[in-house]
């Protein structure tokens, strides 16, 4: 034990995290709702139809930008350092957050992994399709830090809105402030396994 941090042997530099504030211990994540046990109906909170499901992608879309902002937020995570969480109750159905960020052409995938590897930095991509990938790096917004579960409370979809592609995280179920926000990032199968830190009780032990 040092009295001084100076005084204490030198082991290296921690590497820079650019995002290391959002995962300080001293950002309290918002408060699991009360509404835990039982949903205004009376019904245990889980998957059932909404109105949002009834309403055109493009009415979805634009409640989605009204209040994607004061819906989430990111907090310390026991999953992967940091997450994304609700700060509301967020209804089955409902768009949570878009997953935004530069949109490239494939081919440029493994060149800016590259130079983000080069820079210590951490990398989030989401695949549009085959030719389009949203580099959510550096432009993007609090939808990359989403973390994936085996047993996600959310999933993600690509919908098309006045004949532009969107990457639109959906809840699976109804979700209560303070729980964190996952989906399951479905990585093809690979011999390098990826370990899974989701502990969910489906926990499959790999991303991959």
């Amino acid at each position: 034990m040092f009295g001084c941090v100076r005084a204490a042997p030198f082991n290296g530099r921690v590497p820079y995290d650019m995002f290391g504030w959002l995962a300080s211990q001293y950002r309290p994540r918002p408060q699991l709702s009360v509404r835990s046990a039982v949903d205004p109906e009376g019904q245990a909170p889980g998957r059932r139809v909404t109105n949002f499901e009834l309403l055109p992608m493009t009415v979805r879309f634009k409640h989605l930008r009204q209040v994607a902002k004061n819906s989430v937020g990111v907090y310390r995570s026991h999953i992967h350092g940091r997450g994304l969480f609700c700060k509301r109750d967020i209804e089955c159905g409902e768009m949570v957050v878009e997953y935004a960020g530069q949109v490239i052409r494939s081919v440029l995938c493994d060149k800016r992994e590259k130079e983000y590897e080069a820079k210590g930095m951490g990398c989030y991509m989401f695949r549009i399709d085959e030719q389009t990938v949203v580099d959510a790096t550096v432009h993007g917004n609090a939808a990359r830090f989403i973390n994936h579960s085996c047993e996600p409370n959310c999933y993600s979809r690509i919908v098309d809105i006045f004949g532009k592609k969107h990457i639109i995280i959906f809840a699976l179920r109804r979700i209560l402030r303070g729980e964190e926000l996952t989906y399951d990032y479905k990585f093809p199968l690979e011999d390098v396994k990826i370990r899974c830190t989701c502990g969910s009780r489906k926990c499959r032990k790999y991303l991959n």
